[in-house]
């Protein structure tokens, strides 16, 4: 098959490396792979050198009516070009755009929804057009039950299923030296400084535990270092370490791996976590309860205090970490594997092709 990506934007977020793992896969088998997304970013330097890759030049997360026209075309001319067996869209912004661009070939077209809940209770305007555009492909994918419930009970209904995000544990190497010296219990978090990831309530639930390190991996996409130490308060006993790549080869270094959020589909970081046998403190969104249960660590409000009791609970308790940690693995090896992801989506394309 002829299997073509097309993504907004190409920061490493958790729809970015399903992206990635699905065109490794896909190449793997055999397959022709092409991507088309945003030029510049992290995305391109991680896909196998032999899928072909086209940066939209017009391409932008915002919605730009005028630029939002010229990358229709873009892609287009791209789908002429590489003639595609299957149209993979990622996100919102290339879910609208890729479906518009495929009629009338709609049965080739997947549509994975990473985290219904940006468009259900962040961006509601979208849901009438998220109706409409169900009728112009062959299947929508939810990345948690949670989504599919959800897109379901918003009478989006038509040829939706689920696939969790897996991650291949082969692929998170550890790194050798953790970029931080410290001799305290360190509690970590891979995600993009920004309010709906909650770094105030990071850094006041760090501020109320100074026993113990908090790691922060990842950046603003509208600020710089010096300008959020301007904006924000920072505990001496944090460390924003900015964008790292590789930031999953460092979770082996930590006690506790958190996630605070205001929405999410299945966050990979959790995955990537619970691959390396951490447990996990998350806020009860979305489906991180799909991940997270009082067996592997503990879903919270968000709620700083409530944060901080629980956090102590576990790092303080050694035999309650380590039993966690097992279970995260446990649970990750039962359903959150790349292997068992990808048979999920090849099992789509095959069906879809056929048709």
């Amino acid at each position: 098959m002829k299997i073509l990506h097309i993504i907004t934007n190409t920061e490493l977020g958790g729809a970015q490396k399903v992206c990635i793992e699905l065109c490794r896969c896909a190449v793997a088998d055999g397959n022709s792979v092409a991507v088309a997304s945003m030029a510049g970013g992290y995305l391109w330097e991680q896909l196998p050198e032999s899928v072909l890759q086209f940066k939209l030049k017009n391409m932008v997360k915002s919605i730009k009516p005028k630029k939002d026209i010229f990358v229709f075309f873009e892609l287009k001319k791209f789908i002429k070009q590489f003639k595609p067996d299957i149209i993979h869209l990622h996100s919102s912004k290339a879910g609208v755009l890729g479906r518009l661009v495929a009629f009338p070939h709609c049965r080739k077209v997947v549509y994975t929804v990473h985290g219904f809940d940006s468009i259900r209770l962040k961006y509601r305007v979208f849901l009438p057009l998220e109706k409409i555009l169900q009728n112009f492909c062959g299947a929508i994918v939810g990345v948690s039950d949670y989504d599919n419930k959800n897109l379901k009970s918003e009478k989006i209904i038509k040829n939706v299923s689920t696939v969790y995000n897996g991650i291949d544990e082969k692929s998170i190497v550890p790194s050798s030296q953790f970029p931080v010296k410290t001799d305290k219990k360190t509690v970590m978090t891979i995600a993009r400084i920004s309010p709906q990831k909650k770094i105030q309530m990071f850094l006041e639930v760090a501020e109320k535990l100074p026993d113990y390190q908090f790691i922060w991996f990842g950046g603003s996409p509208e600020y710089s270092a010096e300008e959020l130490s301007s904006i924000y308060k920072i505990p001496e006993n944090v460390n924003l370490l900015g964008d790292v790549p590789s930031a999953s080869s460092y979770i082996h270094f930590c006690d506790l791996f958190v996630l605070f959020s205001n929405f999410e589909g299945l966050p990979m970081t959790i995955i990537e976590a619970m691959s390396q046998k951490k447990a996990v403190v998350a806020s009860n969104v979305g489906g991180i309860y799909e991940l997270v249960d009082d067996s592997n660590g503990r879903l919270i409000k968000n709620d700083v205090d409530t944060a901080c009791k629980v956090i102590k609970r576990i790092l303080d308790d050694d035999n309650l970490r380590t039993d966690m940690a097992e279970k995260s693995y446990e649970k990750f090896k039962r359903a959150f594997t790349l292997e068992k992801m990808w048979a999920g989506y090849k099992s789509i394309y095959e069906k879809l092709n056929k048709q």
